[in-house]
C-alpha cells in the first residue's frame, strides 16, 4: 500500500492487492532491490486467451530507469505463457510517460472513455496482440 501512495493517481486498495495475491487467475509480479526494498509491481487479471493489466505501479526515484519496461515485459512474456494473446489496459491520457511506455511495448490505442477518471480526465485504452 505504501508504494501504492507514491504518486499514483487511482491507488488499488488492500482487498484489490490481496486479490491479485491469492486469486489464481491474476498474476503479480515485483521489482525488488538486493537489500529486499520493493520499488515496483505489477497486477493482471487473465481469462482463457486475454487478459488486463491492472496496474503498473514504481517508486518515483526509479521511473525512467527501465523498472516498468522490465515488469512490463516480463508481466506479457508469462501471460503469453498462459495462453494469453491479447492483453488490455487503461491510462490516464495525461500520463505521458506510461502512454510513451505502453506504445513502446506495442500497446495500441483502440478506444476512449471519455471523463473516465473525472472531469477532463479521459481513459486511453490500449490493447497488445
Amino acid at each position: 500500500m505504501a508504494l501504492e501512495k507514491t504518486g499514483i493517481a487511482h491507488p488499488w486498495t488492500s482487498d484489490s492487492i490481496e486479490g491479485l495475491i491469492n486469486d489464481n487467475d491474476k498474476a503479480g509480479l515485483k521489482a525488488v532491490l538486493p537489500d529486499g526494498t520493493l520499488i515496483g509491481y505489477i497486477g493482471a487479471a487473465y481469462v482463457l486467451d486475454e487478459a488486463e493489466i491492472g496496474n503498473l505501479c514504481v517508486l518515483p526515484e526509479y521511473r525512467g530507469k527501465g523498472t516498468g519496461r522490465k515488469l512490463l515485459s516480463s508481466m506479457t512474456d508469462y501471460l503469453r505463457s498462459k495462453g494469453c494473446n491479447t492483453v488490455f489496459l487503461e491510462v490516464e491520457d495525461t500520463n505521458a510517460p506510461a502512454i510513451a511506455l505502453y506504445e513502446s511495448a506495442g500497446f495500441v490505442k483502440y478506444n476512449q472513455r471519455k471523463d473516465y477518471y473525472g472531469s477532463g480526465r479521459d481513459a486511453l485504452m490500449y490493447k497488445l496482440s
